[in-house]
């Protein structure tokens, strides 16, 4: 129908002048290209006729030739096409008659905001420690002042702001309204969000909101309550937090206001108001017929299966908010409609669109020249992934922009063209179908370019129905995967979001893998055993899950239900001749084997060093044994024994038993793939052993026929492989301990280093009274003795020589003081060696403990000029910018050093 409030004045060919009424917006197709525009309503014309406006938008070309007119659009305006007009709605409805007699009058908005009535006054409280803030109000114009005056002085005129004097201070900003005449009063509450305790979200999920609607709910109300925080009222002692600083811009009086309700912009407002309402909803009785109603903070919908029972539902709902002091904006409320928007979805009978004015949003969205316009474009896309097929694959070139870390972006053709097709993509997002629990669901799943992506559908007569579309992204570990194996975490998964929307209705899931086969077979070779306990959990021992194997491998192909056919693609065969190092390589026994060996490797610390070994033996003798250098791991050691076995066996019928996980799967899964990358893991790093592992893919190509198998090591029982495998440990243990070991102790060799040979020590006048005091002498080469055959040490000499004979053994200063006074005496000599030991950096990591210990309440003054130091900030009149002083005191010699700085933060005294 025409909107009556919105027209033009058109002239048509005869001259005359009639008034042309705008219909509401409609999408169109021209050619490839769809859009979306508000057309006229002319009902005298014979013809649909298209304006200039649109065809300016199209860059459209009026050919004629031949006799005939054609049309031509071109197709580079695609994009831009697909967004013409930004689109504002006026969704004023006229209260139905049987709504408008039945209702409580004051529920609809009005100048004086709602109270709740059975709400507690709110207290907000600080995390500990915090200290107030004050953040200075920024620089306004006149004309902004003046454009939310009006609004400051309704909220101060029903008691919303009330004045304060406040030790906390933070900044409003007046933001223009998109009717560019009014202003929104908007304030910056960052600083307080920081300071203030988080409360825990319990927000209703959008995804999921709406699966509680089912097919048979036809008929909706949307409504919207009016400034919706303002309705719970701040505890006195909390509102001092919000104060802003406000300068009238007639009287220019400057004073600080505060709220005494909610405000917007508090990080816990949402959460504090969805939790109230919540909580008096459960009080209100809904009719007895059939419907639903939805919370989402503020947002209520309403749900019903005919007209008449709409009506009943909304205006008990009206009374019920009214009288208990909410107020709902009529402007805004879509009141008994089969086609109302919620949330941002357009929602129609079992089914939900993406919102005309959300994709014409994004669609008119310029391209981004910055990571931070990027990732706000991503973030836009993001919430719509759900309608888009297959959208990790399109945005990921977008994504590869922002690895880049540049500042400003820096365009690829790749780019550019994801760019495009996600806006065209957006426009063509069609209309997903509610989830009806009560049917069961479909799940396609399928994995491409480590990207997990899926379609959950439900039967919608003979057809499938799309619910929803998945894209997420394997983790790291996972792509480095087989692809059958990366097929089985996709499908794990697009389970698990899918459950988002089931809530444990049956899926059946169809994917062209045999996952559950893999998973069993060939999924410990590759999973960690945490990842392989979840995987099997949910595929195998969940009952809300079926698998069925299909060859569809499109989408498109699945909803129009396409006939399946045999799956020829073996996955484990697959896996075996791709991924094991060599084709028939087995993991079971061979019955017509000639040999069956067992290799062990052994790593152990004896004596404070690491030693190893290798052994590969039958159940009663040993093939081969030798020790390994020193330091070689464990890891490495059963590499070498499972590799030597191997070589031994050349030419042979062999099967080989070991106890090693890695060097099992190395053969079975890994060391192929690793050996095509280059001998790189996932993550582009090189792997551990790389020259041992290419020894061992090329060993095991030179038996005739192999089966490596894997045991639990360390086992007592009497099978062959536990035989077998206990003398295999033994001897590789028992290798490395038949070779000589060289013990060496930590003693000091007695000998004290001095000076270089052929130099005098040189004596002090202090050192020589004490010589004179200890009754020594001096001898012929210059050096004094006492009568104990100790020497005297020069006081220049002390320092170098304690720390060379500290470096010796890192002993404690007893042990070491112990060790010298036998053989010398020197002046300061037990001072000087604590000196030594407390400042080696190797005796302050092994021995932590061994340090001073600090004495609460007296300052320390060191053993020498510069050990100890005393800091502190002294506050000074600023000047250039600096204002603190950054004051260092030596504790002994009393020098200061003063630096200015412009903050008093520890960092500047680093």
């Amino acid at each position: 129908m025409p909107e009556d409030k919105d027209f033009v004045t058109v002239v048509g060919a005869t001259g005359r002048h009639e008034k042309a009424f705008f219909l509401k917006p409609l999408e169109y197709e021209s050619g490839k290209q769809m859009g979306i525009h508000r057309f006229l309503y002319l009902p005298g014309s014979p013809r649909s006729l298209l304006g200039r406006d649109l065809l300016e938008q199209l860059e459209a070309e009026i050919v004629f030739e031949k006799g005939r007119v054609e049309l031509r659009v071109k197709e580079d305006r695609l994009i831009s096409a697909l967004s013409l007009v930004l689109i504002q709605t006026d969704s004023f409805n006229e209260t139905l008659p049987e709504i408008q007699d039945q209702v409580y009058p004051g529920v609809w908005e009005s100048d004086v905001p709602g109270k709740a009535k059975n709400a507690a006054p709110i207290m907000v409280k600080l995390k500990p420690g915090e200290k107030p803030v004050k953040v200075k109000q920024y620089p306004l114009r006149i004309e902004d002042r003046r454009g939310i005056k009006d609004t400051i002085d309704k909220f101060l005129k029903y008691g919303l702001l009330v004045e304060c004097e406040s030790e906390y201070n933070t900044p409003i900003l007046p933001i223009k309204k998109p009717d560019g005449k009014s202003y929104r009063l908007v304030q910056d509450l960052r600083a307080i969000n920081r300071i203030t305790e988080d409360i825990h979200p319990v927000v209703a999920n959008p995804y999921t909101l709406l699966t509680k609607l089912r097919d048979k709910l036809v008929w909706f109300t949307v409504l919207d309550l009016k400034d919706a925080f303002f309705c719970l009222t701040l505890a006195p002692e909390s509102r001092n937090l919000f104060a802003f600083e406000w300068e009238n811009p007639d009287s220019g009086r400057k004073v600080q206001l505060t709220w005494t309700v909610l405000p917007q912009g508090f990080k816990n407002s949402p959460t504090i108001f969805g939790n109230q309402l919540a909580k008096e909803l459960e009080s209100w009785e809904a009719p007895n017929s059939a419907g639903v109603l939805l919370q989402y903070v503020d947002d209520l919908l309403i749900a019903t299966e005919d007209r008449g029972s709409c009506i009943q539902w909304t205006v008990s709902l009206l009374n019920f908010l009214g009288m208990n002091g909410y107020w709902v904006s009529q402007q805004k409320a879509q009141l008994v409609q089969t086609h109302v928007t919620y949330l941002g979805f357009e929602i129609s009978g079992g089914q939900r669109e993406l919102g005309t004015e959300r994709k014409e949003a994004i669609c008119r969205t310029p391209e981004p020249q910055t990571v931070k316009e990027l990732r706000t474009f991503l973030g836009m896309t993001g919430w719509c992934r759900l309608w888009i097929n297959n959208y990790g694959l399109i945005v990921r070139p977008l994504y590869d922009l922002i690895k880049d870390n540049c500042i400003r972006l820096i365009w690829t053709g790749e780019a550019r063209a994801a760019f495009k097709k996600l806006k065209m993509e957006l426009m063509r997002a069609p209309a997903l179908g509610l989830p009806d629990l009560s049917k069961p669901f479909w799940l396609y799943s399928y994995e491409r370019q480590g990207m997990a992506l899926g379609v959950l559908a439900q039967k919608l007569g003979p057809y499938k129905r799309a619910v929803a579309y998945f894209s997420k992204q394997l983790d790291e570990v996972s792509k480095g995967w087989p692809g059958c194996l990366r097929a089985v975490a996709a499908v794990i998964m697009n389970i698990q979001e899918a459950r988002k929307f089931t809530m444990g209705q049956k899926i059946t899931v169809f994917v062209s893998h045999t996952v559950s086969a893999v998973l069993e077979q060939k999924g410990a070779h590759w999973l960690s055993p945490q990842r392989f306990l979840k995987y099997q959990a949910i595929l195998v021992e969940q009952d809300d899950v079926e698998i069925v194997i299909t060859n569809i491998v499109n989408p498109a192909s699945f909803l129009s239900d396409a006939p399946a056919e045999p799956v020829i693609h073996d996955c484990l065969e697959t896996m075996e001749t791709v991924y094991s190092s060599r084709p028939d390589l087995k993991e079971e026994p061979m019955e017509d084997a000639e040999e069956t060996w067992f290799t062990d490797g052994s790593s152990f610390v004896t004596q404070g060093q690491r030693k190893a070994g290798y052994a590969i033996t039958t159940t009663q003798q040993v093939i081969e044994s030798k020790p390994l250098p020193p330091g070689t791991s464990a890891q490495k050691a059963e590499i070498v024994a499972l590799t030597r076995a191997l070589e031994l066996a050349a030419g042979k019928r062999v099967n080989i038993w070991t106890d090693s996980k890695y060097a099992f799967g190395v053969v079975h899964a890994h060391g192929a793939i690793w050996k095509e990358r280059g001998l790189l893991t996932a993550q582009g790093k090189q792997i551990k052993h790389a020259e041992e592992i290419l020894k061992l893919l090329e060993a095991v190509k030179q038996p005739e026929k192999v089966a490596i198998m894997h045991c639990r090591g360390h086992q007592r029982g009497s099978t062959d492989f536990e035989i077998g495998n206990r003398l295999a440990d033994k001897e590789a243990r028992r290798e490395p301990e038949r070779g000589q070991v060289e013990v060496l102790a930590l003693i000091p060799d007695g000998k004290i280093q001095t000076l270089e040979k052929g130099q005098a020590p040189k004596y002090s006048k202090e050192d020589l009274k004490l010589i004179e005091d200890l009754k020594g002498k001096l001898n012929v080469d210059g050096w004094a003795h006492l009568k104990d055959n100790r020497v005297v040490m020069p006081s220049n000499l002390v320092w170098p020589m304690v720390l060379g004979e500290h470096n010796k053994t890192h002993w404690g200063a007893d042990a070491l003081y112990k060790l010298l006074n036998r053989v010398l005496v020197a002046r300061n000599l037990y001072t000087t060696i604590r000196q030594v030991t407390q400042q080696c950096d190797t005796c302050m990591r092994h021995n932590p403990n061994t340090g001073n210990r600090v004495t609460f309440g007296v300052i320390g003054k060191g053993n020498y000029p510069g050990q100890h130091w005393q800091i502190d900030f002294s506050e000074l009149p600023r000047k250039g910018g600096y204002c603190y002083l950054l004051v260092l005191t030596d504790m002994i010699s009393g020098r200061p050093e003063a630096f200015p700085c412009r903050t008093n933060k520890a960092r500047r005294s680093g």
